[in-house]
């Protein structure tokens, strides 16, 4: 439940902590910011995120994000950050996956041929799903809790996405 860029940063300060990553990434719009009172995400209409009570100027700013920003600016941000994450996993000979919170490729043509360069450098062995399916497909119909995040069976059958993947890739014995 974070923003796409706290993710990258995230692998990049914890690169040795863990054996593997997997990365579900977020919206593609959802992108961290920070202040002196810490961090915290910005996202067009995300105006009932907690963080915006800590600090009296965080509403202004999303709520100005939310009004003027560019989708299409912000998925190609999106595309860079899976690429560049994407080889410095390779680059650090870390095993990673990634999958899709929601349907970031389906809106607005987004395949189309100005994102070719870099859609192109998606490896797609380590994308579970590319390009087309996403934790909202693999969910759909299960119960939803606060904010219509599923639950438990919910869990499950994205567990089993990436249980399959990691068999397919022979990283579980």
């Amino acid at each position: 439940g974070s923003g796409n860029t706290r993710m990258v940063r995230h692998c990049v300060e914890h690169v040795n902590s863990y054996d593997i990553a997997i990365i579900a990434w977020s919206h593609f719009a959802r992108i961290e910011m920070a202040d002196e009172n810490g961090f915290y995400d910005l996202w067009p209409g995300g105006g009932t995120l907690p963080h915006k009570a800590y600090s009296q100027w965080r509403w202004e700013i999303i709520d100005y994000f939310s009004r003027h920003h560019n989708d299409d600016y912000l998925y190609r941000q999106y595309l860079l950050n899976i690429v560049l994450i994407q080889n410095f996993f390779k680059a650090n000979n870390k095993p990673y996956l990634m999958l899709d919170s929601f349907g970031n490729h389906q809106v607005n043509n987004r395949t189309a041929s100005e994102n070719k360069d870099l859609l192109d450098q998606i490896d797609g062995r380590f994308y579970v799903g590319w390009p087309v399916d996403t934790m909202m497909e693999w969910t759909y119909g299960c119960k939803q809790g606060v904010g219509g995040h599923f639950l438990d069976d919910g869990h499950g059958k994205v567990a089993e996405k990436i249980y399959q993947r990691l068999e397919q890739l022979n990283w579980l014995s």
